[in-house]
């Protein structure tokens, strides 16, 4: 055992007269960890936003997320994406069913994606913020819901261009969350507007306007 400590004083520049403190020591080589510390886990901020504020409209404070244009159900049966048979009847107040209240509007958040100039390929960021995005749609309270993206532009080139942009856009996204969550067709819908629900009208040519809006429609 002296020899030990006596060796293990010679390797680590301990003066001999201190080496028999060594054999007292409760402290050895094993004590200490050369593992890095482990990290936390980053927090899911976009994913709670993003779901907080498809569940609670009024509480949305995002910029991005908050704001979107309104659509309801009559709104998105009139797009074409969604056929009225599909939907509970009392999934969504007013519609065409002789009810005299308005429709409600359907629960919607805005997203900025990227995308390339003049291409519906998306960013590695875009896809990113999707992932986040699949992340809350799998909370339990929104596993009912038909996603319909609708794809926005904007006011800059003409109608009939950015209509067709629009839509690649939303189906671009469509297929990645589809993707990503492992979707029945069903269950996701995608649809173009163009240029004609400006998020910001006093300037048209606003990047805010460049969007992919995702409206949930009751009843899966």
């Amino acid at each position: 055992m002296t020899r030990r400590i006596l060796a293990l004083a010679a390797i680590f520049g301990v003066p001999l007269a201190a080496a028999p403190a060594l054999a007292q020591s409760t402290v050895t080589l094993d004590s200490f960890s050369l593992e890095p510390a482990p990290q936390a886990q980053p927090e899911t901020a976009p994913s709670a936003e993003m779901r907080d504020c498809l569940l609670d409209q009024s509480g949305c404070t995002s910029d991005e997320f908050s704001g979107s244009a309104t659509f309801t159900l009559d709104d998105v049966v009139n797009l074409g994406v969604i056929d009225r048979t599909e939907v509970p009847q009392n999934a969504a107040a007013g519609g065409t069913g002789g009810s005299t209240a308005a429709p409600a509007p359907l629960p919607s958040i805005d997203l900025e994606i990227l995308f390339a100039y003049n291409s519906d390929d998306l960013t590695p960021e875009a896809m990113g913020k999707l992932s986040s995005l699949a992340d809350a749609l799998r909370d339990p309270r929104l596993s009912d819901a038909r996603l319909v993206f609708i794809g926005h532009t904007d006011g800059v080139g003409s109608a009939a261009y950015n209509m067709d942009l629009s839509r690649r856009r939303a189906e671009a996204v469509a297929r990645f969350v589809q993707g990503t969550m492992g979707l029945p067709p069903s269950r996701i819908r995608a649809e173009g507007v163009g240029f004609s629900r400006l998020k910001n009208s006093f300037d048209p040519a606003a990047a805010q306007n460049r969007r992919v809006q995702l409206v949930l429609v009751p009843g899966a």
